[in-house]
């Protein structure tokens, strides 16, 4: 077996840390957890992962999603908990959720659980 070089063409080059990597240079740190995804179409990006009050909020949201619905989506909790987490009361992240994935028509009692979900994980409680 006989070894041959190759090469990969560089495209575009990655900004210095002291500039934050982004575009724009503006400064921006974050937390240092990330995921870079390569796509075939497009730029890699650097998508954040979550804090742990979103990974433990997203879990309970897709407990209850099961619960309530029967089905396991975690794509759909990360969107509820998105909705939710910055909303004061029940009745603003109702609207918002309407809003969001107002298709769903999700019951109210449904609605009320997730508020109280993201709710205990914020304060610690899940």
């Amino acid at each position: 077996m006989q070894l041959q070089t190759f090469s990969i063409p560089l495209l575009e080059a990655i900004e210095p840390r002291s500039r934050g990597g982004r575009p724009g240079g503006e400064a921006k740190i974050g937390t240092g957890r990330g995921t870079l995804r390569l796509r075939s179409k497009g730029p890699a990006t650097v998508e954040e992962l979550p804090t742990e009050f979103e990974e433990k909020a997203i879990g309970k949201v897709d407990d209850l999603l099961e619960s309530y619905m029967g089905i396991r989506d975690t794509e759909l909790a990360a969107t509820m908990v998105e909705v939710g987490k910055d909303k004061k009361n029940p009745d603003e992240f109702a609207v918002a959720l309407d809003e969001a994935l107002g298709d769903f028509a999700f019951p109210d009692e449904f609605v009320f659980d997730i508020w109280g979900a993201i709710g205990d994980a914020k304060k610690g409680r899940l």
